[in-house]
């Protein structure tokens, strides 16, 4: 029974989800379709605020990887896979838009990403001062830092997923966390910052 429970979970497992899915399984892609979509949609909106262009840009990349599927056996980050696929699609189409003339390299680092307010989850009333200062600071960093920042603590990549998905190393990963945090404490007051640390801390449970 327990060897029973086991294949049951390992089943449910992204990795094996999405082997089933390369093997033809419509409702295993369903799957993969529900597990990323809104944590796709929402790092498409960082990238360029155009829902209609994220959107249509998602639709496309399931239709494809559906259409290639056969060709997908050897992925064995899923998510990370979708991720780099996404963002190569906004840039292009964004290039394409001609609102960059520049290389795509330079529309990569033209992105303006940007933190809504509903984004810092305050719930507490007397803090809602801090949480606009948050909020201001972290529009402060370079774009960079705020999507290591949003990968990172928004939707529970590892510094080695944030390597993949930016085609940076892993130091360069780790020196734009440590920038942005340093940039941070140079903005906001020791009370903020607290409420920074107590932030991303509620992010972890995500990372295992």
């Amino acid at each position: 029974m327990h060897t029973n429970r086991g294949r049951k979970h390992n089943a449910d497992q992204p990795v094996d989800v999405w082997n089933r899915f390369v093997s033809g399984n419509t409702i295993c892609f369903e799957k993969v379709f529900t597990r990323y979509y809104k944590q796709m949609y929402g790092y498409g909106l960082k990238l360029c605020n155009q829902p209609e262009l994220v959107e249509d840009c998602i639709q496309e990349l399931f239709q494809t990887i559906w259409e290639r599927r056969k060709e997908l056996t050897h992925i064995d980050s899923p998510n990370v896979y979708l991720f780099v696929s996404l963002r190569r699609s906004i840039l292009r189409q964004l290039k394409q838009q001609d609102k960059f003339k520049d290389r795509l390299d330079t529309v990569d680092e033209s992105t303006a990403i940007r933190f809504g307010m509903e984004e810092i989850i305050i719930r507490d009333e007397s803090k809602r001062e801090q949480q606009k200062a948050l909020h201001e600071a972290l529009n402060q960093l370079s774009s960079r830092q705020k999507e290591v920042l949003y990968l990172h603590f928004y939707n529970g990549m590892s510094y080695g997923e944030i390597e993949q998905i930016l085609s940076i190393n892993r130091q360069s990963v780790r020196n734009y966390m440590y920038r942005a945090m340093e940039t941070l404490r140079t903005i906001l007051d020791t009370e903020v910052m607290k409420l920074v640390i107590s932030l991303m801390l509620s992010f972890l449970p995500f990372l295992a």
